[in-house]
């Protein structure tokens, strides 16, 4: 304790100034002298005198009282992020992990014994220590892994490569190129001539590339003939310039591994984001209409088909690619198509009428028609501006389709020119 001696310098000092100007005297309604006496009983040391003494201190230690309470608490609860990062990699419940198990053995089993080969064969199976974190078996074989802290997605129509026809034997390179380019061509229906085959052959099997003049072994034409019997992998190798399909990052066999998508799934709390989801759907449907002089159509339109990429700003990405088709393929699937009424002439969402001859049309709808139906006036319901063309697009269907869809174009070349 000081000596009232030892106090009484402080009484000719100026007041302490507090909040609003008060003393510390006038706000605790005490004898200076008291007033020190008790911040020496209850603080001991001269820097907390005045802190005990004063509003604005008490305040102080409040606060860094709820600071060190609020740092003890994040330190011993594991953050958001980091149980993001473990329920990433942990398997989705309900998953048949015995099944992917056996697709993944077999394949790699194939490849051991050469009967196989591809160019994701050797790390898919190198130690065969696998974190499969999704398996689905439907239409299609669908395997995503966790291969060095990132996710590997393999995929296939079927799960195992016997259940695939094999080329025929005793073909020459140029006859199997020239089966090759057949297989691709009645797929797009681009046309591609056979004195282009041997590019088609790099762009299918990139492998050709690296290895100028050789010919392919009986692995990999086993491979390339069960993948091109897969015509969502034909649209991917063949026309990535579509700028809506996942990019394909390599082979084994049967399967082929696409780039890890973010999966769209629209979700209630979306519709605050609305604005910005509408230009990437925008930015998917520009892409459809200008591929070369064939627009691609999609007769699967659904949210739950797009996906996210980061090197694919401003527009959603095709995750599924069963239903998308050149103009020529689906008018070849289409018209001509013997029907009785309208409902013989639907592909998923792409429908035909059936003409007097009791055969399909082409193609009566457009994607612009579907995009509109399916995708914009979910996320907008009867909310729309005039002043948004998109939205105009969709909604004024008092003038011809054709005119909706120029004036789309116009409006695409000033908001989405880099798309």
């Amino acid at each position: 304790m000081y000596s009232s001696s030892a106090r009484r310098p402080f009484r000719r000092l100026v007041p302490l100034r507090m909040a609003h100007g008060r003393t510390a005297t006038d706000y605790s309604g005490q004898d200076y002298d008291e007033c020190y006496d008790r911040c020496e009983q209850e603080c001991g040391e001269e820097a907390w005198r005045i802190a005990c003494c004063s509003r604005v201190g008490k305040i102080a230690l409040l606060v860094m009282s709820i600071v060190l309470l609020y740092l003890l608490i994040s330190a011993l609860t594991p953050s958001e992020a980091h149980t993001k990062l473990q329920d990433v990699n942990e398997p989705r419940p309900g998953i048949n992990l015995t099944r992917a198990n056996q697709v993944l053995t077999a394949l790699c089993d194939a490849y051991e014994r050469g009967d196989v080969s591809g160019d994701s064969c050797n790390r898919l199976c190198y130690d065969r220590n696998w974190l499969v974190t999704d398996f689905y078996e439907g239409h299609k074989t669908v395997v995503i892994v966790k291969d060095g802290g990132q996710s590997a997605v393999y995929k296939s129509t079927k799960p195992f490569m016997e259940q695939f026809s094999e080329p025929k034997e005793h073909l020459t390179d140029s006859e199997f190129s020239d089966r090759v380019v057949d297989v691709v061509n009645d797929e797009l229906r681009l046309g591609w001539p056979k004195h282009y085959s041997r590019h088609l052959m790099e762009t299918v099997w990139p492998t050709l590339l690296r290895t100028k003049g050789a010919g392919m072994s009986g692995a990999d034409r086993r491979s390339l003939w069960a993948l091109l019997n897969q015509p969502e992998f034909i649209l991917f190798r063949v026309l990535p310039l579509t700028r809506v399909t996942p990019k394909l990052i390599g082979t084994c066999g049967h399967m082929y591994q696409t780039e890890s998508l973010v999966a769209f799934k629209m979700k209630g709390y979306y519709t605050n984001l609305k604005a910005k989801i509408l230009v990437h759907v925008m930015g998917t449907l520009k892409l459809l209409y200008e591929f070369l002089d064939e627009p691609l159509q999609w007769c699967d339109v659904r949210f739950d088909n797009l996906g996210l990429s980061a090197d694919y700003p401003k527009r959603f990405v095709l995750m599924d690619g069963d239903m998308v088709y050149t103009k020529s393929k689906l008018d070849s699937l289409l018209k001509g198509r013997p029907c009785e009424t309208d409902d013989d002439c639907k592909i998923g969402d792409c429908t035909a009428r059936c003409t007097s001859s009791m055969v399909c049309s082409s193609r009566s709808n457009g994607n612009l028609e579907v995009f509109c139906d399916k995708l914009v006036n979910k996320l907008f319901a009867n909310q729309w501006s005039k002043n948004n063309k998109y939205l105009v697009a969709c909604r004024d269907t008092g003038r011809n389709i054709t005119t909706r869809l120029n004036e789309l174009r116009l409006t695409w070349s000033w908001n989405l020119p880099d798309v």
